[in-house]
């Protein structure tokens, strides 16, 4: 009887594990916590300009909550196509949200870890950033 109950114990944390790792996140989840928005425009991932004056920023900070990543993190060496990169400080780190072909997120730190998230739900920040 103590194993069956130890059996259904280890298969509920097994299972519960699984959902959250298989499940998505809002890396910002609203806009009073974001201090600094920085928007740049990667060109081929060699060079970039920063379009932040141009951008509407307070759109911004109001898309981004209804972005969503991946907890599973997956591997990414490089930027390979033109895309938009929005750096927002949030909750005292920082955020990079790298919008394109493939979107994905990852927190700014002193040793770059080509591990990301992928998001999922950008195409309204994408259209703003192409419309400006």
């Amino acid at each position: 009887m103590k194993r069956r109950i130890l059996f259904v114990l280890i298969a509920v944390v097994v299972c519960v594990g699984a959902a959250m790792c298989f499940t998505s996140y809002v890396p910002v989840t609203d806009t009073a916590g974001i201090a600094d928005v920085l928007v740049l425009r990667v060109h081929a991932g060699d060079t970039s300009e920063d379009i932040t004056k141009q951008a509407d920023t307070d759109a911004i900070r109001e898309l981004l909550p209804q972005i969503r990543a991946r907890r599973l993190p997956s591997y990414h060496r490089a930027i390979s196509a033109d895309c938009y990169q929005i750096q927002v400080v949030y909750g005292g780190k920082t955020v990079c949200f790298s919008l394109g072909e493939p979107s994905y997120a990852y927190e700014v730190t002193e040793s770059m870890s080509p591990w990301v998230h992928k998001l999922s739900g950008g195409e309204k920040l994408l259209a703003l950033l192409d419309e400006q």
